[in-house]
Parts: structure tokens; C-alpha cells; sequence
């Protein structure tokens, strides 16, 4: 027996405990206002809709340098990083033989003009031996076309010598603008080829005080956005740090990967700091929509749904009001209480617009929030929504005034019943936010 007394209170207890459980759990419970509410806060600052993208920085003005003639770079005179001169050599390709070519070129010069000038003399003695009638017409005509061919073969033969002089000139490649070297592609010794595209010797950027940075933004939000539009973006580089811009085009040329279209914006933006470099990834949001220093809400009280609770004490608060003012609110006829004033009205004093709730109608941007006034009571508020950027609404009071951190129902807990109540605390309870 002594045993059996270890074994019997524990399960007493245990029992005890289970049946108080069992008792919370489904026994039937009042349904007061405030029973199963979710809250937020009611809060003072900006709204702002914005449209995200991404897109990579690089100068304005950037040209590329390359080379009209081949051969091997004997020098290489600028490196990256480094700030250049219009004029300033760059790199010089071995001129060994461009100069070979050049001279080559100069003497067929040469050349030809001492074959122009025998033609020319011997024409001088011809046309003299036919004057004295020693010398047939078709002879000197021969000897005239002579003298012009020899004129066409010295103009030939000095665009030549002046095509080759070009092309030493080439071997020198010197910086085409002031600015930056971005980029160095050669190295000394290396050979290049230019007989069907140039290749690219250099990246030169004027100035990196002014950047760009091309954006591509999705075809359903390219209509919110224009030129001279606010943007705001930041760099993986300085994350801390939000910079401007100012969009200056909008392409309209699309591109289309994997079936999705999008479209190039392209915005400009200081670096008088040097925080940003071509290449650098930027994530922007370009400023559609904003509204400063204003009351908001969490989207989802503005579609809270009232329990009959919450419903019937309000009706009992409009009579004690009504009594107060000596019926005073009774002669507004039917529908013209306090729960049309309150937002009433619908099947049921449910939540929705007030007023005829058509969108676009009169009171359709109306809407009625709860909220728990400075007595700890739980009360109607009719506002005027605004601006919602997915998460919060803008509200204006339509009477009285809200403070900043008032508490606002966000949500009211669906134990089965309509209105968000049922009798028992059986089974899982959730919230419903419509």
C-alpha cells in the first residue's frame, strides 16, 4: 500500500492538470470587443512607391583607342589608372618596316616625276620637229598621251608616299581626349592586327565626376517611369551610403531574354567623391509616387472585419451618447446613426468603403479603421486613405485626431463563428484580415 500512494498522487495531479486544460480549452467563453484582436500602430512619416531595378555604372563619355596599321607594340606608354592628354602617346608600334614602306613609297615618287619631266621634254622636241612639218599629227599625240600618263603616275605615286607617311604617323597612338585610362588591353611586344577590325588598345573616360548607369526595368513598370524622374540607388561598395540620380532616357529599343521584355534607362549621377567605378552593380528605385510627414496604418487595418462584439458594443455606446444628447442623434432617421457615421454600413456594419464604396465613386477612398482611444476603449474611426505603397496606408482623420502610436486592430481572431467568433475555444484559431 505505501507504494500504491507514489503512484496515485502524481496521477492525481496529472489528471487535475488535464482536466483544467480540457476546461480553458472548450469551455464557452464571452466574447468580449477586445477578445482575439491583432494590433498595430499607428505612425507619423513619408510613403513613397517606387519602382526597383537594377543596373551597372559606367562613364558618359568613354571612347576606345585602337590601332589603323599592324605590327608589334615596341612601347606602351600609359598604364591603367593613369590621367592623360589629348595628344599624349599612348603606345608606339615598331616602325621598322612602316619606315621601309615609306621609303619605298617616296622614291616610286621620285620615280615618277623624273619619268614625267623625260615625257615632257620629249614632247617639247616633238612638238618642234612638227611645227617644221617633220613629224606626222599621229606621232605627237602619241607623245602627248605620254606626258599625261606620266602626270597620272607621279599623282599616284605621291598619294602613295602620302598614304605610307600616314601610316607611320599611325605607329605613334596617342590619348584622343583628356581623361582616364579605364582600361590597358596590350602589353609590350604583343602584335596586333588591324586588317578587318580595329582592335582596342585602350579605354579612355573623360571625366568619372558625372557616371551613368544603365537600368533595365520590367515592361509592366517602363510606364511609371520618364525622364527627369528622382532615383535613388546604392552600391554593394558603399551599402551604408544612398545616392541620386536623374533618369535622362528611356530607350525604346527592347530586350528580350527568356520571354522577358525589358527596357534600358539610362541615369545620370555625380561622383564628385569617387565612390563609384565603371563595372560597379547599382540597385535603384526610381521615386513614382510620395507623400511626406503624413498619419499611416498597416494596409490590413483598413480591411479589418468587426466581430458582432465589437458591433454590439458600439450600439451600446451610441444610445448612451443618444441619451446623453437627448435623442438628439434619434432624429436623423433610419440609417443615419452612428453607424452610418461610423462606417457602418453593409450587411452586417462589416468593413468597406463608406459611402456607396463604387470605386472611383464618391467615398470610395473612405474606409474605417479601429482603434483604441486614450480611455483604453475600443472605437470606430472613419479616414480618408491615400497613398499605399503595398504594406501602409495613408490616412486622414475625417473627425477628431489620431496621435502618433495609437493602437489599431489589424486583425480579428476566426475561432468558426460569423463575425470572427464562435462559442468555443476548441480547435485551431486563427486570423482573418479581408
Amino acid at each position: 500500500m505505501p507504494r500504491l500512494r507514489h503512484f496515485v498522487w502524481p496521477a492525481v495531479l496529472v489528471l487535475l492538470a488535464g482536466g483544467a486544460w480540457a476546461a480553458w480549452h472548450f469551455w464557452p467563453r464571452a466574447a468580449g470587443p477586445l477578445n482575439g484582436l491583432t494590433w498595430g500602430e499607428v505612425t507619423r512619416g513619408d510613403l513613397e512607391i517606387v519602382v526597383s531595378s537594377t543596373g551597372s555604372l559606367e562613364a558618359i563619355d568613354a571612347v576606345e583607342v585602337g590601332t589603323q596599321v599592324s605590327g608589334t607594340l615596341s612601347e606602351v606608354r600609359a598604364d591603367f589608372n593613369d590621367r592623360v592628354k589629348k595628344g599624349q602617346i599612348l603606345a608606339v608600334i615598331d616602325t621598322r618596316l612602316l619606315d621601309a614602306a615609306l621609303r619605298d613609297a617616296r622614291a616610286g615618287a621620285e620615280r615618277a616625276r623624273a619619268q614625267l619631266d623625260l615625257a615632257e621634254s620629249e614632247l617639247a622636241r616633238r612638238v618642234q620637229l612638227h611645227a617644221h612639218g617633220l613629224l606626222p599629227e599621229s606621232e605627237l599625240r602619241t607623245y602627248e598621251t605620254s606626258v599625261v600618263t606620266a602626270r597620272a603616275a607621279l599623282v599616284s605615286a605621291e598619294a602613295q608616299l602620302d598614304r605610307a607617311h600616314e601610316n607611320r604617323n599611325y605607329a605613334v597612338i596617342t590619348a584622343p581626349i583628356d581623361g582616364v585610362v579605364v582600361e590597358r588591353a596590350v602589353e609590350a611586344g604583343q602584335t596586333v592586327a588591324a586588317s578587318f577590325n580595329t582592335p582596342r588598345l585602350f579605354l579612355l573616360a573623360r571625366d568619372l565626376t558625372r557616371m551613368r548607369i544603365l537600368a533595365e526595368v520590367d515592361e509592366g513598370d517602363i510606364g511609371q517611369v520618364h525622364e527627369g524622374q528622382e532615383v535613388r540607388f546604392t552600391v554593394a561598395a558603399h551599402a551604408d551610403q544612398e545616392l541620386t540620380g536623374t533618369v535622362q532616357q528611356v530607350r525604346l529599343q527592347p530586350k528580350v531574354e527568356q520571354n522577358v521584355v525589358k527596357y534600358t534607362v539610362v541615369v545620370e549621377t555625380d561622383n564628385e567623391k569617387g565612390l563609384l567605378l565603371p563595372g560597379m552593380t547599382a540597385t535603384l528605385d526610381f521615386l513614382v509616387e510620395c507623400v511626406r510627414d503624413v498619419l499611416t496604418v498597416p494596409g490590413a487595418a483598413t480591411r479589418v472585419r468587426p466581430n458582432p462584439a465589437m458591433l454590439a458594443m458600439l450600439e451600446e455606446q451610441r444610445g448612451q451618447r443618444r441619451a446623453e444628447r437627448g435623442g438628439e442623434n434619434g432624429e436623423r432617421g433610419p440609417g443615419r446613426g452612428m453607424g452610418m457615421g461610423m462606417g457602418m454600413s453593409g450587411p452586417g456594419g462589416m468593413g468597406g468603403p463608406v459611402g456607396n464604396g463604387k470605386p472611383g465613386g464618391p467615398g470610395s477612398d473612405v474606409r474605417r479603421i479601429w482603434i483604441r482611444d486614450a480611455e483604453g476603449q475600443l472605437r470606430a474611426q472613419p479616414v480618408r486613405v491615400g497613398l499605399s505603397d503595398g504594406r501602409r496606408v495613408e490616412i486622414h482623420p475625417l473627425n477628431g485626431e489620431i496621435e502618433p502610436g495609437t493602437q489599431v486592430v489589424t486583425a480579428v481572431a476566426s475561432d468558426g463563428g460569423p463575425g470572427g467568433q464562435g462559442g468555443m475555444r476548441g480547435g485551431p484559431r486563427g486570423f482573418r484580415v479581408l
